[in-house]
């Protein structure tokens, strides 16, 4: 079997019982699996954590995201906390001082992101987790560890109008039980607390009022009380409020410096009277003093708020914002410390308490590190942890994933590299904000439509050509336009993709049209924010100058998605955010007000529109409370719901559909995104803020998709359906864009998943159509496993089948080509492993991945589109370099088929079950007439010489059948007349044989051989394979002249060869065999030979 035949998926238990329209059994579809791409560019970092005397080891916990270690000081990073699926967002993390292994972790990030569950720890070092309690603490932001004592734990947290656990908690048994030492008064929680590492027994908290704005003014009925600071000179079991603290607006931050007995405290707040909001204690909080008091860059916001103050000496402080400031006089003067142009937005930093030099810091960017106190930085290049809002991907092969990200404008990525896996030369930043879709043109992949940041961009619509680099600001509405339309924070920009790819619609309070490109805009509809049973609006009509000026944040009634239907012509979907629903079945002449849902509730804000297949469907969804930013509910309001409706008949009447979606995921329970299947009408995919779930039936049931994902928010998700693809493609808050490979399999089930669940013994599901293309363009060397990278789809054809219970014997599957000749067989049985690699294990194939699964439940194999290895007399490890991790086996291996059909017949106690597989090739060289004559030229002459191949194999094993008689023969001390005759013909033989040298190669490093010389069948196969390797490099090509005159040469020399052979046992055996038998010994035995005189024709050319 082949080394590459397969690479396997995930396997499921099956306990069946599915019928139709109902749940489908999770086994039935376990095989399917996501796929990260990166890209490796890190986002927002909500907590870090370093390790006292171990340098290279640090931790980071993500918004959403869960928790990264590095043990190479930020070369590389890994997930730990992937083993909880209840929470992804790490407010706070700890290491206690006096012991490595032990570690904490406070969920929920109160800076913006979604609330946790409570309080985790580890005990050891990360690899196993454990829930310890304060459950109801929402967002915990700060975890003090004794320095001596890794029991001694407090937790600062936040609560909300639900959830009462708010204050400070303090554990002595390491998290068994807990104590509320410090519950603030009315609904203030507590954001920060902090202690110097040299004096614990004094900590210092501020509190924040509950309801506080992350980003603009206070959500509405915000319960907003002053911040306060407390301390505690007995290691947290009482607290005093400090009473001559600064009027402060909104958040908090404090250090508390060494060396100073505690006394010397900073604190950090929004700017005061204009000037900086930085306050300085020398006498532990009595009295304060107001540092660089006209320096408005030291101030903190509830965002980006930071003050840390070297471990060393207390005079040198730093302040976080967009930029890292620096003070090395104790807060009268500041300098940039660490920063770029456009803001980096930092949030932590952790100074090692022993040595000052060491530090690391979290920001929008990522996580990095330094070693010299911050001279020099490590990369936050490292870190596949982006936070992303939107996707889109581009008509071109491989394609392009493109989305806005958190604070760091955009990002492109491929899905698949050419170069055998996803590394640095496949993304790289795009020019658009981070906010708003990114839209690229249907019919020119190059040609990208996006968000940009002023002035260059003009916070206005941007049309990029990534070919030429060419921008051009499109808005309709700058200059003395800039009121006519508004837009809803994300401008939403698609294409109808299916009807008429040159329309391109924009949508602000309604929704404009460009059929140029962008130079010119109409309007495709009134105001679609208009309230049902309202006077109609005209387009662009501009608001009152008396109106406020629209921003993010207070946006006025817009669009805030749109659906333009792929199934009927003309069918869009609006939907407002001050929850209006508008549809058109013309194309935008006339609009309907179909706002008509039950049960919507008050602060609820919707997100999502889609179209669906059947004619008159569509689905919305939203969430109670609205975006991420600035939430507020009451105490009876639960934001934590997951809402989805569904209309079948144009938006008259509307069904709610969230059977089977959770409700109590801390994290959050409310969808982001619905997607409808493109193809099978029924089938739908939603993404909420934890995970992806799926509905076979149209909504009515949901179950969740999450496979391998990690519990996440998933913002995003598209298909993927050009080229004969069906990917479906997410983007998530904290962990980057995913990719399910061909779900072609859903759609099966959603069709028929009862036929599924009932095939016995097995089931084949019906397999995507493959691609055909060079494998890995990467040479000749790979890349190194620290380099960031992901991985490549399987190669090949995806191939799914299903068993109902475990097979009594082996299992097989054989791919047959069009004429019905085996081409490529794979089996269950292990082949044995790699052995004798000049290089790591980390690259070579493993045996369970080169064999069929055979548990219960489905399973994912893939055939790399090659023909069975031919017979070698030589496995070669060494001229594989354009390989990638798990991958390398002995070759020779099979050339490439050619497109075209083949058959797929698996093979399960004896039951056979078929599929046809199509083969297409790569979509940038295309398959017309012209490039198939010149692959079908290019497969004859591969398959002759691979035919060659194995006839020169088979005419070595015959001759060397007959020289092991000789062996026999000359060991038994025959006459000299029969030994002299004997080796006479073995040496003869060895010329037509050849000798098998394992320390060489496939390709001949000795002198050629002399016109009309005899070559033997080994050096025969070594040219044979040279030859297939040779006209392979032309992937798409035709063979060469030289490569056909190649051909004829070693085809005449085999035909020699042969002629030899037959020469030798026909005469000279013969011969011997008659001087065997007078002296009376017995005759050689020579079988009939297989070989035969293979034309030596050039193949057909184009």
């Amino acid at each position: 079997m082949s080394a590459r035949w397969l690479r396997l998926g995930f396997t499921a238990l099956v306990g069946l019982s599915v019928t139709a329209f109902a749940q489908v059994n999770p086994s039935l579809f376990a095989g399917m699996h996501w796929r990260s791409i990166g890209p490796w560019h890190g986002g927002r970092i909500a907590s870090v954590a370093g390790v006292i005397q171990q340098p290279n080891v640090y931790y980071v916990g993500l918004p959403q995201g869960g928790i990264w270690k590095t043990t190479s000081a930020g070369v590389t990073w890994f997930p730990i906390f992937d083993q909880v699926r209840s929470v992804e967002g790490i407010g706070a993390l700890a290491v206690a001082p006096s012991d490595p292994n032990i570690v904490y972790a406070g969920t929920g990030d109160a800076t913006a992101g979604g609330n946790g569950d409570g309080i985790w720890k580890s005990t050891d070092a990360g690899s196993t987790w454990t829930h310890i309690g304060l459950e109801d603490t929402v967002k915990i932001d700060r975890i003090f560890v004794d320095p001596h004592d890794a029991n001694l734990v407090l937790a600062s947290t936040e609560g909300n109008e639900r959830h009462d656990g708010r204050g400070i908690y303090r554990s002595t048994d390491g998290g068994h039980t807990w104590t509320n030492v410090l519950n603030p008064a009315g609904y203030n929680g507590v954001r920060d607390l902090e202690a110097a590492y040299d004096d614990s027994s004094v900590l210092y908290a501020a509190t924040q009022g509950e309801g506080a704005a992350r980003f603009g003014p206070p959500a509405p009925g915000a319960k907003m009380q002053p911040a306060e600071v407390f301390k505690s000179t007995d290691e947290g079991q009482t607290w005093t409020q400090l009473a001559n603290v600064p009027a402060i607006n909104n958040r908090i931050v404090i250090a508390v410096a060494q060396n100073t007995q505690a006394q010397r405290v900073y604190i950090l707040g929004s700017s005061v009277h204009g000037g900086s909001g930085l306050f300085r204690s020398d006498d532990g909080g009595q009295s304060w003093r107001h540092m660089a008091p006209t320096d408005n860059r030291i101030a903190g916001s509830s965002y980006t708020s930071g003050v840390f103050v070297d471990t060393r000496n207390p005079d040198v402080v730093y302040t976080n914002s967009t930029a890292v400031y620096r003070s090395r006089d104790g807060g009268n003067t500041f300098t940039v410390f660490k920063g770029a142009p456009g803001g980096e937005d930092y949030h932590r930093m952790w100074i090692d308490p022993l040595n000052h030099n060491r530090m690391l810091i979290g920001a929008d960017q990522g996580a990095t590190v330094s070693f010299d106190a911050g001279k020099t930085w490590s990369l936050w290049y490292h870190e596949p942890f982006a936070q992303f809002y939107h996707l889109n991907t581009t008509n071109s092969y491989p394609y392009w994933v493109v989305g806005s990200q958190q604070d760091t404008g955009a990002v492109m990525t491929r899905a698949a590299s050419d170069f055998g896996e996803i590394n640095v030369t496949d993304w790289s930043a795009f020019p658009s904000s981070e906010f708003g879709p990114i839209t690229p043109d249907p019919l020119h992949p190059d040609i990208f439509y996006g968000v940009g940041y002023g002035p260059g961009g003009g916070s206005g619509l941007l049309k990029i050509n990534m070919t030429t680099g060419q921008w051009e600001n499109i808005s309709p509405n700058y200059g003395v336009r800039a009121r006519d339309y508004r837009a809803a924070g994300d401008v939403w920009k698609k294409f109808d993709t299916r009807f008429d790819p040159h329309a391109l619609y924009i949508a602000y309070q309604c929704l404009l049209v460009t059929h140029n490109g962008g130079r010119s805009w109409t309007s495709a509809s009134p105001d679609l924010t208009t309230p049902k049973g309202a006077p109609t609006v005209a387009c662009g009509q501009p608001l009152p100058a008396s109106a406020p000026v629209p921003t993010r944040f207070n946006p006025g009634h817009a669009i805030v998605d749109f659906s333009i239907s792929t199934a009927q012509k003309g069918v869009i979907w609006t939907v407002s955010n001050n929850g209006q629903i508008y549809h058109t079945t013309d194309g935008g002449t006339h609009w309907t007000n179909v706002t008509n849902l039950p049960d919507v509730p008050a602060h609820f804000e919707f997100n999502t529109i889609a179209a669906g297949l059947a004619p008159g469907t569509a689905y919305v969804s939203g969430r109670l409370g609205g975006r991420r930013y600035n939430v507020y509910l009451t105490k009876t309001e639960d934001g934590n719901t997951p809402w989805i409706w569904r209309t079948s008949d144009g938006g008259r009447t509307w069904t709610k559909i969230v059977d089977g979606l959770p409700s109590d995921q801390r994290s959050g329970s409310w969808v982001n995104v619905i997607l409808p299947d493109p193809q099978q009408p029924g089938l739908l995919f939603a993404g909420t803020e934890t995970a992806v779930f799926v509905s076979f039936d149209n909504g009515d049931h949901w179950q969740s998709l999450q496979q391998n994902m990690p519990s996440i928010s998933v913002q995003d998700m598209v298909f993927h359906t050009h080229d004969h693809m069906s990917d479906l493609v997410v983007a998530t808050y904290g962990r980057g864009f995913w990719v399910m490979d061909d779900t072609t399999p859903l759609r099966a089930l959603a069709a028929d998943a009862a036929q599924v669940a009932g095939a016995a013994p097995a089931y084949l599901f019906q397999p995507g159509d493959a691609i055909r293309h060079r494998k890995n363009a990467n040479w000749d060397q790979p890349f190194n496993p620290e380099e960031p990278h992901s991985s490549n789809p399987p190669y090949g054809a995806l191939i799914y089948y299903y068993l109902s219970q475990p097979p009594s014997g082996p299992i097989t599957l054989d791919v047959y080509d069009s004429r019905g000749n085996l081409i490529h067989s794979a089996s269950s049985t292990l082949p044995p492993p790699v052995t004798g690699a000049h290089y790591p294990d980390y690259w070579l194939s493993t045996p369970q991945s080169r064999a069929l699964p055979t548990a219960a439940g489905m399973h994912r194999v893939s055939w790399d589109l090659q023909y069975n290895d031919p017979p070698a007399f030589r496995h070669d490890l060494e001229n594989q370099m354009n390989m990638v991790e798990h991958s390398v086996t002995a070759g020779p291996h099979g050339m490439q088929v050619i497109p075209g059909r083949y058959t797929l017949k698996l093979t399960v106690d004896g039951q056979v079950y078929s599929r046809t597989l199509t083969v297409i090739n790569d979509p940038r060289v295309g398959q017309g007439p012209a490039v198939m004559a010149e692959l079908r030229a290019q497969n004859q002459i591969n398959l002759d010489a691979y035919h060659a191949m194995d006839s020169s194999y088979q005419g070595h094993i015959e001759v060397a059948k007959l020289q092991a008689q000789l062996a026999t023969l000359q060991q038994s001390n025959p006459p000299g007349a029969v030994a002299a005759q004997a080796k006479a013909l073995d040496t003869k033989l060895t010329a037509v044989g050849g000798k098998v040298e394992t320390g060489r190669g496939f390709f001949r490093r000795g002198p050629a051989p002399k016109p009309g010389a005899l070559v033997s069948f080994v050096d025969l196969n070594n040219e044979f394979n040279s030859l297939i390797s040779i006209v392979q490099v032309g992937l798409d090509m035709a063979p060469t002249p030289a490569q056909i005159a190649t051909w004829q040469g070693e085809c005449k020399q085999f035909n020699q060869t042969v002629t030899t052979w037959n020469h030798l046992r026909t005469t000279d055996v013969v011969a011997l065999n008659r001087v065997l038998g007078q002296n009376h010994l017995p005759p050689l035995r020579v079988s009939a030979s297989r070989l035969g005189d293979p034309s030596c024709a050039a193949p057909p050319q184009k």
